[in-house]
């Protein structure tokens, strides 16, 4: 994976004073508004002003190597600081620092009873020091000692990836949870050598490759998959991280592999020269996305001797045509040396496991990392803001031909970095007022004159926010209106830039920003293990150890200086302009081309009267900022009962059914935070059965988003989130956080659909239209996208595809829509679910509005809302289409097997067919074979009909489509052979493994209402499903696995396969791949089949996938039945 992807006295008592305050807001804001990583100080985090520690070096107690790194002695361990942390949560930490000079973060997570016990025990602080639970001396503790598979998970993927057992009280029975440990390494793509860009993002593909004490090339990978896990890395700027996430019992195993790939990795020349091809794969499926080429679009404009002018993917070109072999492999174990030194990397790992256990696995492998004792590259020394970029990059505005239909506008500032600034947070305080969408904002004002339909603020992604400088964006995503006046734009943005000048620094803005912080840290949900140490290892490069947890949360002290200096740098006239439209601008002709990503633009004059515009800029009465939030929570008083917590029932239960309405509730004894959901979908039969009315239910409900987005806005920062989208059969929305005010977002929302005809507006029903217009585009030409509708298309009844939808919504009218919103709630059938810090009277209240609001009427037929799949017949059966991006190499294979109708049996077998196929697919395909970057299997729930594919995303460019079909039959050929030759134990592992994934107790509320949701919206109610399932899985044999293999996938008179291939095009670009105009999207979307030969007998080629799947069999209505049922 690439990169896109961050005293103590005083600290306490401050947030003890806004503790009844505080919420998080950045990673809320649904807009990106605010950073979702922030990275603070450099290498070795330990020279902030609230500590006093020296950036680390090896200190060795013994050194018995005496040619090449020297290894540390394993029985030095210095204790730092423990981090504070949240005082809901209930883990342990314990911060180290090894003798070889690597930092690492121990995590000890409790058990369940030990929750229960610690829960009681808490008080109301907001936050905890570790210290006070856990000394950082050698004080013991008492603790005692898979994820789901790693699919696309879609609508037909019912029935994989449950990686939660249910609770059967507050106190449950102990069940599984999965182990994480995390390293980062503090090199990125910054580091990489002029002439040979990529290095460093080659470098982490490679380091998985083996090592001396593990020389198998694919055996980490092999065992974290084998044991129930999965393991990934991320390539920044200035880090590289590692990660994995494994059964629980497995975690010194993979600790042992993982250590050994930074002690001893080998890189041998057949895996370098093999591996660069995956790196070329990465390249090219990354390369029509709109955000990767505006990056490295930017990077192109830098001055060519910074670092931020490099191309940091690498490709071919890169590591391959203009290097050899030889110097290549020189190269890369060169930069290893130098730069993977345990003195520059930190470490976390998480698991129920005492704290002693964790630092004596720390100790024992990881203290066998070299140090090499360099310092550190300090690139700041010469690369500034102020060298980043040249004057061109200020002085002209650059009009920018995208790959997707993209209309948008970027004023951008390369200020002073930020990085440092983690206490006062003066950047995401800019951004949060800027970006804030409430009334009268800069947002309210584009939208209200059909100018911008959203804004997006600040800097978050590794290129923009790091030790050299901050690149600080306003993005607005124009409509052609917009794109037509921009001058209108620019003088809003101006504007707000100077009242920003002119009202300074805000200080109760401020405090209520750092309020919301706070009471969402007090109150902070738990995180996966893989997400929580993939994120606080990061945070240990730049925050000194006490603030680890703290640092990326909270905003501990206001400043106004440091604000104002943000402010000040806003107001100079030196920032970037950037307008990249589908739809010519001013009909410019694109006189360059971006290296890398072939990115056509121009630069031209800055206008001279934009120039003037922003001289004489003054603030407008229009645009103000924000008043102070009405949403915002104050009673977070826990419901239930710790004396009757035992009488809670386990699962939801029904507290109110009419005709048209079921409502499921479930007060929370677990979690015991003051939040809840509320789930509803409204079903209705007319999305349902024809494609003209599914694009309608989209339209009206991106149209109610549109009208209550500025009402809601400030609730979402406040912590009441909200979703509203169409699905299979009508409308689905959900709320859900701080459970006081949930009820008034529900009926806001279904008011709002009440009175939708009252308040329709022909500006925003055209301003919608050109949304989806372009949204609908950018899909069909994903060939990943295009490739799953056609096969849902030949799979299910009743699936309306991307291409049918968008020929209707071209010809949807305003009359369309109202008739529409009318007609839709006449027939309807609601689900509902209420789970949390809630009482039942409250949900039947909030059912009861809702029911009020909407005004509808019962369903007449039931069974017009049925769901049934098709039955694809014997054989194989191929259907091939053309990329509709003419110069697209991608292509997208997916090969899926049907096994027939769901039974508990069939179900666990085909999960544990999954299993075992993982790695051996991802091994041989991803690997060995070099056929694509992103090589896949999952399970699949048609409706009740089982069965389940293999993936490939390759080049069309590299391999032919009829290649990868070969490939996979041969992997097959493969892969029953090795079933046939699997020891017992290592089969025996694997399926211990998927029981204990089942078996992972829930980390969240939404975790546990998500499964419980799926089962009402499925009508199945088997809430105990995980539980009967493993009881199922743990009678499976061997003999069982090959059976089912041989019979849906080996033998060709009982198969039922069907071959979906999005086809690429030869790469070179024509006229043709030009995104049809934003205004005019009259040509159809009509699937380019492409032919075969009918050679073998049960063998289809699909050449009219209607004709095809109208002589279908269809499956009647499946569900699964269990022996018994909770």
């Amino acid at each position: 994976m690439h990169r896109f992807w961050f005293c103590r006295k005083c600290h306490l008592l401050m947030l003890l004073v806004f503790s009844l305050l505080f919420a998080r807001v950045t990673n809320r804001n649904p807009r990106g508004s605010l950073m979702t990583r922030k990275r603070p100080t450099l290498d070795g985090g330990y020279s902030s002003p609230s500590s006093k520690m020296p950036a680390r070096d090896c200190f060795v107690g013994d050194d018995s190597v005496t040619d090449g790194p020297r290894r540390a002695s394993i029985s030095a361990v210095r204790h730092l600081p423990s981090p504070d942390r949240s005082f809901s949560d209930r883990k342990q930490y314990r911060s180290i620092l090894l003798a070889n000079g690597l930092h690492a973060l121990l995590i000890a997570d409790p058990t369940e009873n030990e929750q229960a016990t610690n829960v009681k025990q808490r008080n109301d602080n907001a936050l905890t020091t570790s210290s006070d639970i856990d000394d950082e001396s050698d004080e013991d503790d008492d603790n005692g000692c898979s994820k789901s598979e790693t699919s696309t998970h879609s609508e037909d993927d019912y029935g994989s990836g449950n990686s939660a057992n249910e609770p059967t009280s507050f106190v449950q029975a102990e069940g599984e949870k999965l182990a994480a440990a995390a390293l980062c390494v503090g090199v990125g793509s910054f580091s990489d050598p002029r002439n040979l860009q990529g290095l460093a993002h080659f470098l982490e593909h490679m380091i998985f490759m083996g090592s001396k004490a593990y020389p198998q090339e694919n055996e980490y990978d092999s065992y974290i998959s084998k044991c129930g896990g999965f393991d990934n890395a991320i390539t920044d700027l200035e880090e590289t991280t590692f990660y994995f996430e494994i059964d629980e019992a497995h975690l010194e195993g993979a600790l042992d592999r993982f250590a050994s790939l930074f002690t001893d990795p080998l890189m041998l020349r057949d895996s370098v020269c093999r591996e660069r091809d995956a790196v070329e794969s990465e390249f090219q499926t990354n390369k029509n996305r709109f955000s990767s080429a505006r990056e490295q679009l930017m990077a192109s404009l830098g001055r060519g001797d910074h670092p931020c002018s490099l191309f940091s993917w690498g490709n071919l070109e890169t590591l391959k045509n203009n290097i050899t072999d030889d110097e290549l492999y020189r190269a890369l174990h060169e930069f290893q040396r130098k730069h993977y030194s345990a003195h520059r990397m930190h470490f976390a790992v998480q698991a129920r496991m005492s704290l002693e256990e964790l630092e004596a696995m720390t100790v024992k492998y990881f203290s066998k990392i070299p140090c090499n004792g360099l310092p550190p590259e300090d690139l700041s020394i010469t690369y500034n803001e102020k060298n980043a970029f040249g004057d061109e990059f200020y002085e002209k505005l650059f009009i920018v031909k995208p790959i997707s239909d993209v209309c948008q506008l970027d004023i951008t500032w390369c200020l002073p970095p930020s990085v440092k600034d983690y206490q006062v947070k003066a950047i995401d305080y800019i951004s949060y007022v800027m970006g804030f969408e409430g009334k009268n904002s800069l947002t309210s004002y584009l939208r209200k004159n059909s100018l911008a339909l959203d804004v997006h603020t600040g800097a978050s992604s590794g290129f923009e926010k790091n030790s050299l400088y901050t690149l600080f964006s306003v993005s607005i995503v124009m409509t052609d209106h917009g794109l037509d006046h921009v001058e209108q734009i620019l003088r809003a943005v101006y504007a707000l830039v100077r009242l920003l000048k002119r009202e300074g620094p805000v200080e109760w803005i401020y405090n209520e920003l750092q309020g919301l912080e706070a009471t969402s840290f007090r109150f902070r949900k738990e995180k996966e293990a893989s997400d929580n140490v993939e994120e606080l290892v990061v945070n240990m490069r730049y925050y000194p150890p006490k603030d680890i947890i703290t640092g990326s949360e909270l905003y501990f002290r206001y400043d106004p200086d440091e604000i104002q200096k943000v402010i000040d740098n806003l107001n100079e006239p030196r920032f970037n302009i950037m307008i990249s439209s589908t739809k010519s601008y001013r009909n410019v002709m694109y006189e360059r081309t971006e290296r890398w990503f072939d990115t056509q633009y121009t630069a031209i004059e800055i206008p001279a009267e934009w120039r003037r515009l922003w001289e004489i800029s003054e603030p407008m009465p229009e645009i103000q900022l924000q008043q102070k939030n009405e949403y915002i929570s104050t009673n977070f008083t826990i419901i239930a009962d710790e004396n009757n917590m035992q009488h809670i029932p386990p699962y939801p239960e029904k507290i109110f059914a009419n005709d048209i309405c079921e409502l499921w509730f479930r007060q929370d004894a677990k979690f015991r935070l003051p939040s809840a959901l509320m789930y509803f979908y409204i079903i209705s039969p007319l999305p349902f059965n024809d494609a003209r009315s599914s694009a309608l239910v989209g339209f009206f409900a991106s149209m109610v988003k549109f009208q209550i987005a500025e009402e809601l806005y400030p609730a979402e920062v406040a912590g009441l989130n909200y979703e509203l989208y169409s699905a299979e059969k009508g409308l689905l929305f959900k709320v859900d956080g701080y459970n006081e005010k949930l009820p008034i977002i529900v009926d806001q929302i279904t008011a709002t659909m009440g009175r939708f005809t009252e308040i329709f507006s022909e500006k925003v029903f055209d301003v919608i239209k050109v949304k989806l217009e372009k949204a609908y585009y950018n899909e069909l030409m994903k060939p990943n996208k295009l490739n799953r509708d056609a096969r849902l298309k030949v799979v299910q009844q009743n699936h309306w595809t991307t291409w049918e939808k968008f020929e209707h919504l071209k010809k949807i009218t305003p009359d369309d829509v109202r008739q529409f919103a009318c007609s839709f709630f006449r027939e309807i059938k609601i689900h509902a679910l209420v789970q949390g810090n809630t009482h039942e009277e409250t949900a039947k209240s909030v059912m009861q509005k809702v029911l009020r609001n909407l005004r509808g009427g019962s369903i007449a037929d039931m069974k017009s809302i049925e769901s049934r799949a098709k039955e694809i017949p014997l054989g194989d059966s191929y259907l091939r289409i053309q990329n509709f991006r003419k110069a697209d190499v991608n292509s997208v294979t997916t090969t899926f097997y049907q096994a027939g109708p769901v039974t508990p049996s069939l179900n666990a077998c085909l999960e544990l067919l999954v299993s075992l196929l993982e790695e051996p697919l991802f091994d041989i395909l991803r690997t060995k074979e070099q056929l694509g970057y992103d090589v896949s299997t999952s399970l699949r729930d048609n409706f009740g009909i089982l069965g389940f594919s293999i993936t490939v995303h390759s080049q069309e460019n590299k391999f032919s489509f009829d290649h990868i079909v070969e490939r996979i039959e041969m992997f097959n050929d493969y892969f029953i052979k090795t079933l046939h030759n699997m020891k017992d134990k290592d089969f025996e592992l694997v399926k211990t493994s998927l029981i204990h994934r089942k078996q992972v107790i829930d980390t969240e509320l939404k975790n546990e209402a998500s499964r419980n949701w799926g089962e009402i919206t499925t009508e199945e109610y088997i809430f105990n499903r995980n539980k009967l399932e493993v009881e199922h899985i743990v009678q499976l044999s061997k003999s069982a696995v090959i059976e089912l293999y041989n019979r849906t996938v080996i033998d060709p008179s009982t198969r039922r396969k069907l071959c979906v291939q999005v086809v690429g095009n030869g790469g070179k670009k024509t006229e043709e791949d030009v995104p049809l105009p934003t205004s005019d999207y009259t040509n159809e979307f009509k699937l380019n089949y492409i032919s075969g030969n009918v050679t073998m007998k049960h063998h289809y080629h699909i050449d009219d996938i209607d004709q095809f799947t109208n002589a279908l069999n269809v499956y009647p209505v499946t569900k699964i039945t269990f022996d018994h049922v909770e």
